[in-house]
């Protein structure tokens, strides 16, 4: 199970975790596995190029993504890859949790 974090404050978007494997397929054949990071590490690229405070890390399987300072610009950015993540949840829910919190 890929288990995705998405973290707010004041109803700002402030960070997001991902980690985890899908296991719909074997490791290097997941389709599941490959689509959220294909997600994930576009919206670091589309964080890097239109939000450079904002930083990205990848270590030990867990992409940590933190906003300094959010505002439109930065939940617009988010808020388009979680909606892209959802729709995955539509049809792969055994394989993808999405989680909200308030930080």
């Amino acid at each position: 199970m890929i288990y995705i974090s998405v973290l707010k404050k004041n109803n700002r978007i402030v960070g997001m975790n991902s980690h985890g494997h899908a296991d719909y397929a074997n490791h290097g054949e997941d389709l599941v596995c490959a689509g959220v990071s294909s997600i994930v590490i576009g919206l670091c690229n589309a964080l890097d190029a239109l939000y450079p405070s904002a930083k990205c890390t990848v270590a030990n399987n867990i992409i940590t993504i933190k906003i300094n300072e959010p505002n439109d610009v930065s939940d617009t950015i988010m808020n388009t890859a979680i909606i892209q993540l959802q729709t995955m949840v539509e049809v792969y829910s055994k394989n993808i949790k999405i989680v909200k919190q308030e930080v």
